[in-house]
């Protein structure tokens, strides 16, 4: 059976693109001020984009795999 490649590129600015498909959703994971870890799940890349993360990451959720879109060193 032959490996699945990642959906995401990576241009070299940093910026990463991909192509959605229906059923995509986001996971944003993260630490709070508190210093205690959390996750949310979105349907909506706007919604997830728009969260303000401190030490955190943002994946992309397609057929049960998660895909790192982006990572946030504070």
């Amino acid at each position: 059976m032959a490996k699945k490649s990642n959906p995401i590129t990576t241009k070299p600015d940093g910026t990463a693109t991909w192509v959605q498909k229906a059923g995509d959703q986001y996971d944003v994971t993260g630490v709070d001020r508190s210093g205690k870890r959390f996750s949310m799940r979105y349907c909506s890349w706007m919604h997830a984009s728009g969260i303000n993360l401190w030490q955190g990451s943002r994946w992309l959720l397609r057929d049960s795999k998660r895909h790192l879109i982006s990572r946030v060193y504070n």
